[in-house]
């Protein structure tokens, strides 16, 4: 039998940034682990990369984030097919406008979805990250996980929380040889840019942050990036 392929899990994984860093890590031999809410394009993103490159495995799993339960059985899902988690990319997130104005339910699923989220499927990949004393968590956040703008409060707090997550996770994980990553973005030319003030042709490309990613996997063990923060 041929050596067994590392697994990476991507969140977020139907379109946009996701979706980029997913077909990247398939053309890098990762076997994928898919997840996204939407059933039907999750599938047909899963299906096109298998396509593209049938030499890996690739495991999707529709799934709120939100819920605990969902979660953990997607997880469980993934790794009892695919074996072992290497890279974790956690890129799911939702995008909300409101400071002051927006009601604690809109900010307690923001911070569900944007930072609790990427805190339970760490612990969730932690152990077997630990165990072999390698891996790498890839946190998508945001130009509003180090900046804050007047009228996305809620949605700057999720982003600062998960920077400041990564920051410190790093730290904490360094004796295991795992590394942490926060990669902050302005505006990127997906749906939720739709509203950017930025002309869709100056926006960053979802394929700038896959290249981000490729790069931070490309780097010596001893090399470690905390932050990255990409202007447009």
């Amino acid at each position: 039998m041929g050596t067994k392929l590392p697994v990476a899990i991507v969140t977020g994984a139907s379109r946009g940034i996701g979706n980029a860093i997913a077909r990247s890590l398939a053309e890098q031999g990762y076997s994928l682990g898919l997840l996204a809410r939407s059933e039907a394009d999750l599938q047909a993103a899963s299906l096109e990369i298998q396509r593209a490159h049938p030499e890996i495995s690739v495991r999707a799993r529709a799934c709120d984030l939100a819920s605990e339960a969902e979660t953990i059985g997607a997880v469980e899902d993934l790794t009892g097919h695919l074996g072992p988690v290497s890279v974790l990319v956690n890129n799911a997130g939702e995008y909300v406008l409101g400071t002051s104005g927006m009601d604690s339910e809109q900010l307690r699923r923001l911070l569900e979805v944007n930072f609790v989220a990427a805190c339970r499927l760490t612990q969730l990949v932690l152990p077997q990250m630990k165990s072999r004393e390698n891996g790498y968590i890839i946190n998508i956040a945001s130009i509003c996980g180090v900046e804050a703008y007047p009228d996305v409060g809620g949605y700057c707090a999720s982003k600062f929380a998960l920077v400041g997550y990564s920051d410190a996770l790093d730290q904490e994980l360094a004796r295991y040889g795992i590394k942490v990553t926060a990669i902050c973005p302005g505006w990127v030319a997906t749906r939720m840019s739709n509203r950017s003030p930025v002309p869709s042709e100056l926006r960053i490309q979802p394929e700038d942050i896959a290249n981000t990613v490729r790069y931070l996997l490309s780097l010596s063990k001893g090399a470690r990036i905390r932050q990255v923060v990409v202007h447009c």
